[in-house]
């Protein structure tokens, strides 16, 4: 039995061994470590394009803005524009699959569906090239900036690039400092209400408001505040020269004053097409296709509450008489 002893000790140590082991993972591949594709100051990006199948997209910037030259112009949002830059500079691979692909045709990269191209200040040019995908599901092949190396890359990571002209458009006309505004007046085909801050000291979720002559809390005037600020469209904006407002069935003004207690009044106005409301700040270069649901919705917001409902066994208010 005394022999025995070692061996037994010799088997508890190496089961131990194997259990450490592979709670340590010793036994599973490691994935590659995540390097990014290039080192880029986003700051120094002077342009980037989009090109999927035949649509191309190109993007310029000047002085810290950005502007569409491709297809067409529109209004951006900043956030978008900017956003995209930072998706690419954050791009990793995430396996090699060839380090000199001799054939790129295998692969669907001799003439790439999409190529994600960004130029710097100084003339760098950084494209990515996404072909075929790979059989595992998820996943295309790609190719960065004229390397041979052929590597996996996770649709995840080439989705936030994949955007349209409209994804990249500010979709929203009005932009209210709730803090500054003082009235709002909406007037749609002679539905007209106005909406007033009554003290004018106050924030404004804490002031009252009046609504005609019904006074409403700084809650309920929010709501009616915030149909004007979350009018949006899913349509591109249109020139407001191509847009005939001369006639408008829509006119929104707005009350504000600053901190310098400055007032100003901004003018919106609108002109209905079928279903859709072209709806323009006065003197702005960009007309938007509002649905005509939500103008209607914001013009509705003036009606007065409707009288809470009547429940069974409650008595009606007596109907006055009629003269005689």
């Amino acid at each position: 039995m005394k022999r025995l002893i070692p061996t037994l000790i010799l088997v508890i140590l190496c089961i131990g061994g194997f259990w450490y082991a592979q709670s340590k993972d010793f036994f599973k591949e490691k994935p590659e470590p995540s390097v990014a594709l290039a080192t880029i100051n986003k700051d120094e990006v002077a342009s980037y394009s989009i090109k999927n199948g035949d649509n191309e997209i190109e993007m310029q910037r000047k002085d810290g803005n950005w502007t569409m030259t491709k297809p067409s112009p529109l209004p951006l949002d900043k956030f978008s524009a900017d956003g995209w830059v930072e998706s690419f500079i954050s791009l990793s691979k995430d396996k090699t699959v060839d380090a000199n692909a001799a054939d790129l045709a295998p692969f669907g990269l001799a003439k790439p569906s999409q190529q994600f191209k960004v130029t710097l200040q100084n003339g760098t040019v950084h494209t990515l090239s996404v072909g075929d995908p790979v059989a595992i599901q998820g996943f295309h092949y790609a190719m960065f900036s004229g390397s041979p190396e052929v590597f996996q890359l996770s649709d995840t990571k080439t989705q936030p690039l994949t955007l349209s002209q409209i994804d990249f458009m500010d979709k929203n006309p009005v932009k209210l400092d709730y803090e500054q505004l003082r009235a709002m007046t909406v007037d749609w085909k002679g539905q007209k209400w106005i909406l007033t801050k009554v003290d004018a000291d106050k924030k404004s979720y804490e002031s009252d408001w009046k609504l005609g002559e019904q006074t409403l809390k700084a809650a309920d005037a929010t709501q009616v505040i915030d149909k004007l600020q979350m009018l949006s469209t899913e349509q591109s904006a249109k020139r407001t020269a191509e847009i005939k407002l001369d006639a408008p069935e829509l006119r929104v003004e707005v009350k504000l004053v600053d901190a310098a207690k400055k007032e100003t009044t901004e003018v919106y106005l609108g002109k209905q097409q079928q279903d859709t409301v072209w709806f323009s700040k006065e003197g702005s270069e960009w007309a938007y296709a509002i649905p005509a649901a939500s103008i209607q919705e914001l013009a509705d917001k003036g009606n007065p509450p409707a009288p809470p409902a009547q429940t069974e066994g409650q008595p009606t208010a007596e109907q006055p008489k009629a003269a005689q």
